[in-house]
């Protein structure tokens, strides 16, 4: 239960008065285990931390050669640091705050606190400030803790859940902060690999390229690994010794052949496949590119101290390589050479925040430890199968140490342990975790990670075969592969898994699949892929993402009871494309948890709309949906060191046999009645409409749609934008033409743009192509323009448009519905945006900007205005919200395939009474038209008139709501 303000300001005073009693001979007894329990801790009960619980408070966190005294975390994640003295220790002392700093900071957390209880210090770690004590943000006495209590709360554990600690910061203004170390030490890393691939180059020209990047990698891998054993005090420092002895003895001997040398002894020592015997070691290079990268490996720079490889987590070196996945290697002549960040972009991965990667490792390996025990535990396999640099098996790993440790009575948190941590250890790496890339750099990387969580003392590692390259998604006979993708097969990388794994699938498969599975639309796939794709799984169905392929193969790899937790796009909820996944996922019940990010953005180098989807291997009865955009938005809600609770976000239940391969509306239970109540009041639109059609397409708007500036008897002066200039053009070849801001509820706000139609009416109804010669003929100032912008007109579509109807659209669509009475109404909006062209007058343009258009049935007995109503009523917005697709700020995509799902009410023109609400419906509908057309030139209104018209418009749209609300029959409190 959280404490209160109130209830923590008593409980200081308590200690306040105790301490005060205390003379100063009796101060100076108190040694710090003795300050610490009976004072500091206690200080931070009152403020509502748990000190008990060592997963909220945990006691001696070791950090390299030294410990800080405690962690105070949320969710996992710490949010400070505690450096504890004796009373009364000279807190002044920069050693002390110096040293505080540096852990938080080495640790990628702002906030580090250094108190005697006597006083009580907290430093702002990020800061960048070369004297300790220009960074405290806050200093207070022991006989200022009540008076100044307002500054003690924002330690609390209530305040540090609402931020209002970094909130507080930012307040009293900007200050430059440091580089964090993660980004300085990937600048580094970046800056090494560009000079050793510079030097390694020329000197080695019988290796290609790709084979000098591996080399490059190897090596750095190697130098961290390395360093990481000196800072854990497993190894005497190596390195450096070595790089003061070659330049000691004037630089003769082969700083290169020095460095292989250790190598070698560390091969011999560990055994793993890091150190085994490996190309890089043949390589001939000048010593002055290792002699900086091992002076960077200490050396921190800024002045900020020394790099300390023990105090950086894995998930910071994990975001390092995963960066480093990104990265543009370059050649001595500066020419691209590997451009791994296109690479990784088209093989749609992004590195996963760690809040993400902490949920979905806790809500499936830790809930399958709690619920199966010990025994079970020991035997868990867990799996990804896109596994990158590894973060959801480091998160996994951290996840079964603590929890065997704890079984065992050992200390997971050691990183100097016995022989029983280590051999712990080793038991997961080697009989736990398993992991599978397409990417061979993502697999070695993955392997240094784990090592490198792993290692706590000497002794032979495991080489980690069961992290492994391949294609999670391709696999079969070698005939079976040869007559799909021909004799190049096996540079698919197919991964078959029973012969892979044949253990774990002969015992019906994984426990538990973590991941952030490729995000790729099918049209950027090989074609031979594709094929692949569709002949194997049923989720290809549509214009699919391959992000579905993964869930359904991940459902086929868990054993009964099994469990997956990924991250991936929510468009599938409701997308055309994701029928073929809701299908299998709704029939196999397997849905047991949604956390769904709405528009809000995880990832920070995309745009993209994801959600977290659980499954279990076994009929659910229902889905937990957790709403998480709101939070997400919340000033910690992005950040690393933000976690995700389940309990800080709004929670529904929805019936697992209300999903389907229809689209999902993942909603509580008494929205989901409302929905299906008004689902059940009439046919979708698309039944009522003749079309729901899509706006023309030029690929060339710049040229096309044009500016009105002035009218003339058959011309019309316009302004191109391809061009910048000013023309005279032929009145009969422009049509008027709307963009998707032209359209606002219940009003066209057209402005004078023009679209050259350069097409002509068949009898039939369709429309062809005017000749050049017609053009030329008929309109000939309009000719020549589109002669002067041939050039463009010609190159789009790839330059497929380079051919004799070079100066027609893109895609000529739709043509003949542009001159027809219709609705439009805008792609993109925040709400309904519907309007009638009451005369059909306007065409309009498709796309994002652009605008649809919906006509209705010759037979079809409602008028345009009714359904006009109906469109831009709460009710259907309500509605459509459900059912469609949020982007950013808010925004739904309002296509033919949401917007023909909403359901019309029918009106029995036999019944009078139906007559009459539809009468009254369009008659309400003409004067909102009215209305809305005489506010659009409010500007020459006087002001009162203005404000009646606002008032008047309000009234009616809540009598149209009110209508609609009687034809739905809808109750008063739905």
């Amino acid at each position: 239960m959280a404490v209160s303000y109130a209830d923590a300001k008593i409980e200081v005073e308590g200690l306040v008065e105790r301490f005060a009693r205390l003379t100063a001979r009796n101060r100076k007894r108190y040694n710090e285990p003795a300050t610490r329990q009976e004072f500091i801790l206690p200080l931070f009960r009152a403020l509502g931390w748990n000190i008990e619980n060592t997963r909220e408070v945990s006691p001696e966190e070791r950090v390299s050669r030294g410990f800080v005294d405690f962690a105070f975390r949320l969710g996992s994640i710490p949010r400070f640091f505690l450096e504890t003295k004796r009373i009364p220790e000279n807190l002044e002392d920069p050693r002390w705050a110096r040293q505080a700093i540096n852990y938080a900071w080495l640790k990628g957390v702002t906030w580090a606190v250094l108190s005697d209880f006597e006083g009580l210090k907290v430093f702002n770690a990020e800061w960048q400030e070369t004297i300790p004590a220009r960074a405290i943000f806050k200093d207070l006495h022991w006989n200022e803790y009540l008076n100044r209590f307002d500054d003690l709360w924002l330690l609390s554990r209530p305040a540090m859940e609402e931020g209002a600690l970094d909130r507080a910061a930012e307040a009293v203004g900007k200050k430059v902060k440091k580089t964090p170390v993660s980004r300085l030490l990937f600048a580094d890393l970046t800056e090494w690999r560009r000079e050793l691939f510079r030097h390694l180059r020329p000197y080695n020209p019988q290796r290609s390229i790709e084979q000098i990047d591996q080399a490059v990698q190897r090596i750095l891998d190697r130098l961290i690994f390395i360093r990481t054993c000196e800072d854990r005090e497993i190894e005497p420092y190596r390195l450096q010794p070595m790089l003061r002895q070659w330049r000691d003895q004037g630089r003769k001997k082969d700083l290169v052949q020095a460095i292989n040398t250790l190598f070698r002894e560390f091969d011999d020592i560990y055994d793993t496949r890091l150190f085994a015997p490996h190309f890089c070691e043949e390589l001939t290079s000048e010593p002055a590119p290792f002699e900086r990268i091992i002076e960077g490996l200490y050396e921190v720079p800024g002045g900020y101290g020394l790099y300390d490889f023990n105090a950086i987590d894995a998930d910071v070196l994990g975001t390092i390589y995963e960066q480093y996945l990104g990265h543009r290697a370059q050649d001595p002549e500066g020419k691209q050479v590997v451009d791994k960040r296109a690479k990784r972009k088209a093989q749609g991965i992004y590195y996963t925040p760690q809040f993400v990667v902490r949920y979905i490792v806790g809500q499936t390996l830790g809930r399958l430890l709690e619920e199966q025990g010990y025994e079970q535990a020991r035997q868990v396999k867990v799996l990804d199968m896109a596994c990158g640099s590894g973060s959801f098996l480091i998160e996994a790993f951290d996840v079964l140490d603590r929890y065997l440790a704890g079984v065992r009575g050992q200390d997971a948190a050691s990183a100097a342990g016995d022989i029983h941590d280590f051999a712990r250890r080793m038991e997961i790496l080697t009989g736990n975790l398993y992991g599978v890339d397409l990417d061979a750099q993502a697999v070695e990387i993955a392997r240094l990670n784990l090592l490198l969580k792993a290692v706590n003392q000497r002794g032979e590692l495991p080489r980690l075969e069961n992290i492994r390259q391949g294609n999670s998604l391709i696999g079969g006979t070698p005939e079976e592969l040869e007559a799909a993708f021909d004799t190049n097969w096996r540079d698919k990388h197919p991964f078959g898994w029973e012969e892979q794994f044949p253990r774990i699938m002969e015992r019906g498969g994984f426990d538990v699949i973590v991941g952030n599975p490729p995000y790729i639309r099918i049209q950027t796939l090989p074609k031979d892929d594709a094929r692949w794709y569709g002949d194997h799984y049923l989720a290809a169905s549509g214009s699919y993402d391959i992000y579905v392929l993964f869930v359904e193969r991940a459902l086929e790899l868990l054993r009964p009871g099994g469990v997956m937790g990924f991250i991936l796009p929510n468009k599938f909820f409701t997308a055309s494309y994701g029928k073929g996944l809701r299908k299998l996922l709704s029939e196999k019940k397997a849905v047991w948890q949604v956390v769904d990010f709405e528009d809000a953005q995880v990832f920070e180098d995309a745009t993209t709309y994801t959600c977290l989807l659980l499954l279990r291997k076994e009929p659910n009865p229902k889905v937990t949906y957790l709403a998480a955009g709101d939070w997400l938005k919340k000033p910690l809600g992005a950040g690393p060191a933000r976690n995700l609770l389940a309990e800080e976000l709004p929670e529904s239940e929805v019936p697992a046999e209300s999903l389907s391969e229809d689209p999902w509306v993942l909603v509580p239970q008494h929205i989901r009645k409302l929905v299906s109540k008004i689902e059940k009041v009439g046919p979708p639109l698309s039944e009522l409409a003749l079309s729901l059609f899509t706006g023309l397409q030029t690929s060339a708007d710049k040229v096309f749609i044009l500016q009105r500036r002035a009218d003339f008897k058959e011309k019309v002066r316009v302004f191109s934008r391809q061009t910048g200039g000013v023309y005279e053009l032929e009145q009969a070849a422009l049509r008027p033409i709307l963009l998707g801001k032209h359209v606002r509820r219940y009003h066209i706000d057209y402005d004078d743009l023009l679209v050259i139609f350069p097409y002509r009416l068949r009898p039939d109804g369709g429309f062809d192509l005017i000749s050049p010669n017609d053009i030329a003929s008929d309109w000939p100032k309009t000719w020549a323009y589109l002669l002067e912008n041939r050039v463009q007109l010609e190159q789009r579509e790839k330059g497929r448009m380079a051919h004799e109807g070079w100066y027609g659209y893109a895609y000529p669509k739709n043509l003949d519905q542009f001159g027809t009475i219709k609705l439009v109404n805008a792609s993109m909006g925040t709400g309904p945006r519907f309007a009638f062209d009451h005369v059909g007058e306007f065409g309009f343009v498709g796309g994002g900007s652009g605008v649809y258009g919906i006509s209705l049935k010759t037979e079809s007995e409602v008028k345009y205005e009714y359904i006009l109503g109906l469109l831009n009523s709460r009710l259907l917005d309500f509605y459509f919200k459900q059912i469609g697709s949020r982007f950013r700020g808010g925004f739904y995509v309002y296509r033919p395939q949401y917007v023909g799902r909403l359901p019309i009410r029918r009106i029995n023109f036999d019944d009078p009474a139906d007559v009459a609400r539809h009468d009254r419906m369009v008659a309400q509908v003409e004067e909102m038209l009215r209305l809305q057309k005489e506010r659009a030139q409010a500007d020459a209104l006087k002001e009162d008139r203005r404000h009646d018209l606002a008032r008047r418009i309000e009234r009616l749209d809540a009598e149209i709501d009110g209508l609609v609300y009687e034809l739905y029959g809808l109750t008063g409190e739905e």
